[in-house]
């Protein structure tokens, strides 16, 4: 009789025990799943709410200037946009000696102007705005004495709530004609960063910590420490470029 009572205890332990584990395992799919579908939530509110930017690069070859434009396509402004742009060269194409002698102010001719590791330099540039409506786009005018290889342009921009992120493009010349076309642009739409505050006056010192950044920016400021500000060059007339609000017509990607 005992051993029987035993074994009911025990077969009675074993089920208390299977049903707590049950129950403990069901709650946490629960959980796990509420958890999903929270983040699911949030993302698509974050979706609905953040501001989709596209940004495009025209050239009027007869005039040397190209254009930048910058749509938000979103639902929603970005605002505090800082948009830093370098124009490429190699010597190949032309030679820091050339540049200097032929297209920078004399006065800035003995800038210490070196290519990077690869062989680049550049011309660079930088210029704010304070807010771009959503369905409106910017459009900034950017003036090389020489055509580029290629150009960089590094858009900064905040959310409503104050968040920092951006999108960094590389613009390569495809024909002729001098058209440009972006390569896929390098960008974590949900990551914010820290604002990276770029003068092109001044070169930038890049973060103390290696790895702090992504490679595509730690490479974007050490082509901007390999340049020289379009202020110095001939083209400048003392006239600080300012971006132009337009309407949205909506790019073809």
């Amino acid at each position: 009789m005992d051993s029987l009572l035993l074994i009911a205890s025990l077969i009675l332990l074993g089920l208390v025990a299977f049903y707590t584990w049950f129950v403990f395992q069901l709650l946490q799919t629960v959980r796990r799943e509420s958890h999903l579908y929270r983040s699911s939530l949030d993302q698509q509110l974050r979706l609905t709410t953040f501001p989709h930017l596209y940004c495009d690069l025209s050239s009027d070859r007869p005039s040397g200037t190209l254009t930048l434009e910058i749509y938000n396509i979103g639902s929603q402004p970005s605002t505090d946009i800082l948009v830093s742009t370098i124009g490429t060269y190699t010597a190949e194409t032309l030679d820091v000696a050339t540049l200097m002698r032929n297209y920078i102010q004399p006065r800035h001719r003995k800038y210490p102007l070196q290519p990077d590791k690869v062989g680049y330099y550049g011309i660079r540039s930088s210029v704010r705005s304070p807010m771009l409506p959503y369905q409106k786009r910017l459009a900034i005018a950017l003036q090389f004495p020489v055509c580029p290889v290629d150009v960089y342009a590094l858009v900064q921009y905040r959310t409503i709530v104050g968040e920092n992120y951006y999108q960094l493009y590389c613009f390569s010349e495809l024909d002729d004609q001098g058209q440009y076309r972006a390569n896929i642009p390098d960008a974590h739409p949900l990551t914010p960063i820290d604002r990276i505050h770029f003068y092109d006056l001044d070169a930038l010192e890049p973060p103390a910590r290696e790895g702090s950044l992504p490679f595509s920016l730690a490479d974007f400021i050490d082509l901007w420490n390999h340049s020289i500000s379009q202020r110095f060059t001939t083209l400048y007339t003392g006239d600080y470029a300012t971006p132009t609000e337009l309407e949205v017509n909506r790019p073809s990607v």
